[in-house]
This record gives C-alpha cells, sequence and structure tokens, in this order.
C-alpha cells in the first residue's frame, strides 16, 4: 500500500482492521466485496475529516454496481461525490438507519421521533428497540460532548438477517467521529495524564467513573456495555488514537476483551456494535 492509498477490499475492511495511511489521498474501493455500517461511517469520516483539511481525497468506486448500488442504499453516496448511479443493491436487507451526520446530542435528540418509529417497525421488539436507541443516544452524545469533532458525528444501523450479507445476523451499528478520541481525552484528566499507553486508556474507559474531567462522571460506555448485553450476545469495538478494544459480551458474564495496539492512529473515535442473534 503507498503511503496516501487506503485500499477497502473485500468484505468488511474497516471493521476487520484495514491499516490506514498516514494521510489519505486515495479511497480504493474498487475491489470491495461488502461493507458493515462500521465501514459506512468510518468511510464518511475519513473522507470528511481529510476534505476539512483541504485534501480532498480521490474516489475509486466499487467495480461490481451491486455494492455500488448498495452504498447508495446505505447513504454514502449523499457524503462521498462520485458517479454511484442508482442505489437498489440492498432490497432483502436494506438499512433502518442510513448513514447519518449529527453535529450534537441536541440534533440527535431532536431526531428522536422520527427515529423511534423507523427502529420499532423495523427491529419489531419494543425492548430491543429501546435498548438499541439508547445505546445509540450514549455514544453519540459521548462523541458530540466530548470528542467535539469538526466535520460532526456520523451513525449508521442495519439489521442483517444473514441471508444476504452473511454476516452474522443481528443489530449492527456504527458510531464515529474525527474529534479528540478516547486516549487524548483521558488525559486531560490529570488522573491520566502521565499515562502514555493508548491500549491501557481505552482498557480504562469502559470503568466506571472513568473520565477526562476531574469531575466524578464517566457512566456513559458502562450503560453501553449493559444494555448490549442485557440485548443478548453481543460485541463491541472501540477504535480510537492508537489503540483498539474488542469486547464480547453476554447476559449475567464478565465481558471477554481483546485489546491491540493500531498504527497509524484511528482519527477519532470508532465504535461498532452488534447485538447477535435479534
Amino acid at each position: 500500500m503507498s503511503s496516501g492509498t487506503l485500499r477497502a477490499y473485500g468484505r468488511s475492511p474497516l471493521l476487520a482492521g484495514t491499516s490506514l495511511p498516514t494521510a489519505v489521498s486515495i479511497i480504493d474501493l474498487s475491489a470491495l466485496a461488502w461493507a458493515t455500517p462500521f465501514d459506512v461511517a468510518a468511510l464518511a469520516t475519513l473522507w470528511s475529516f481529510r476534505q476539512s483539511t483541504g485534501h480532498t481525497p480521490d474516489l475509486l468506486l466499487p467495480t461490481d454496481p451491486l455494492v455500488r448500488a448498495y452504498l447508495v442504499d446505505m447513504g454514502l453516496a449523499e457524503f462521498i461525490p462520485g458517479d454511484w448511479g442508482a442505489g437498489g443493491g440492498s432490497t432483502i436487507e436494506g438499512p433502518w438507519l442510513p448513514l447519518t451526520r449529527v453535529w450534537s446530542a441536541d440534533e440527535w435528540d431532536d431526531l428522536q421521533d422520527e427515529i423511534w418509529a423507523v427502529t420499532r417497525r423495523s427491529l419489531g421488539n419494543y425492548e430491543l428497540a429501546q435498548r438499541t436507541l439508547d445505546i445509540l443516544g450514549e455514544l453519540v452524545d459521548n462523541a458530540a460532548t466530548h470528542g467535539r469533532s469538526d466535520v460532526g458525528t456520523f451513525v449508521c444501523a442495519q439489521r442483517y438477517g444473514g441471508t444476504t450479507s452473511g454476516l452474522p445476523p443481528g443489530v449492527w451499528l456504527g458510531i464515529t467521529d474525527a474529534g479528540v478520541g478516547i486516549p487524548a481525552h483521558l488525559r486531560r484528566n490529570p488522573k491520566y495524564a502521565e499515562n502514555h499507553s493508548d491500549v491501557d486508556l481505552i482498557r480504562l474507559a469502559r470503568r466506571p467513573w472513568v473520565t477526562g474531567t476531574a469531575d466524578r462522571r464517566g457512566w456513559g460506555l458502562v450503560d453501553v456495555f449493559e444494555k448490549a448485553a442485557e440485548a443478548g450476545p453481543s460485541q463491541v469495538l472501540i477504535r480510537s488514537g492508537g489503540a483498539q478494544g474488542a469486547f464480547w459480551l453476554r447476559p449475567g458474564a464478565r465481558p471477554a476483551a481483546r485489546y491491540r495496539p493500531c498504527t497509524p492512529p484511528t482519527p477519532g473515535t470508532w465504535i461498532h456494535v452488534l447485538v447477535e442473534g435479534t
């Protein structure tokens, strides 16, 4: 890979951990086969972040017309210009929340009536719909309040049955921003200012009362983990700064976790949530 080319090929490349160039100048989707809500939101964040610095990346569209149509259905064409063509690539498993950009927690609150209606209709189960919106609301609030991304927060959600996607059935969520990032945010608290390990700070971030301020706060991610586990077997992935944490959750059980460094660092905070088997 050249230093400025992001080659997003195959299935769910960004979720799978495709390395980012230091500075993205080309986004190559020509060999892309499938993209989850996380991939879609991350691509929008990368594009918008680079554009905001005056370095708009060149885009190579997927060669497969069905993949292009699927990304149109997911809403990516609304934020990344190109000769995308028409939608219709996800007639079986279309998104119930296409890619949406939110600039503040208040703006997300203003969308709640509209989003609740489509969430309730799409997910069917009242409790699952409520937990899903609670998870999304907490993550959007964290991004808008603490991340303060100049390009906003991108949110995308879909329910896969597994028939078309070949992925585990369940509710898939992607929430991404290009803000300060979790490790840098936590270092604003004198308690963590000398902790130079991004991996360690991602590990700390999901614990109660861990916050980037000196106030007794820091319950947001704890609530996300609890609600995801209550909904059934779930996965959460947090990628921010120079680290990633992947978590497997089950009701009544301690999370299983795996951490690793990320080089180059991820701009902002990117989060994937999957509530399986729903």
